[in-house]
């Protein structure tokens, strides 16, 4: 179950926007609430089928643009073709490692990357209210792979992501 604040946030934000909360968009707010970690729309579409929803794929895709406008779902770009969101709660910022092959996702926190991230902020007169750094590269079990292919003479392969 999302915090209240999340779901009051949100309803403020779609009264704002001259939108209707209708069930279906509280079905989706719900649905990515209860999802912990990075979902693609695809996956969060099918585990409300699996719930017995008859929500359509359109007002998915709508209705995440519309949370991740609201500043509650983060949207993750993975490549040209491929997009993860995840739920925020406030003051729970965090930063990722992305697998290039594979697409794995590793969140992690850094003192001093945001204390990094505060003082280049601070020396340029800019006031932040949230970052989104990715590192991309591969995780140890494709490095491995890659390593031992290159060493084999088998092919490269290329980028998923």
């Amino acid at each position: 179950m999302p915090p209240r604040q999340e779901l009051q946030q949100f309803k403020d934000f779609v009264r704002r926007e001259g939108l209707r909360m209708t069930a279906e968009r509280l079905e989706i707010f719900h649905e990515i609430f209860a999802q912990h970690g990075h979902i693609d729309a695809e996956a969060l579409l099918d585990a409300m089928k699996r719930r017995g929803s008859t929500i359509s794929r359109a007002t998915v895709y709508r209705n995440l643009d519309l949370m991740v406008r609201c500043g509650l779902v983060r949207r993750y770009q993975m490549g040209e073709r491929r997009q993860r969101f995840e739920h925020m709660h406030a003051g729970q910022e965090h930063d990722h490692l992305v697998c290039a092959h594979c697409g794995r996702m590793v969140e992690f926190r850094s003192a001093a990357i945001a204390s990094m991230l505060s003082e280049i902020a601070r020396a340029h007169g800019f006031e932040p209210s949230r970052h989104n750094l990715q590192i991309a590269g591969l995780c140890r079990d494709c490095a491995v792979k890659e390593r031992m292919a290159r060493e084999s003479g088998a092919p490269q392969r290329t980028a998923r992501a």
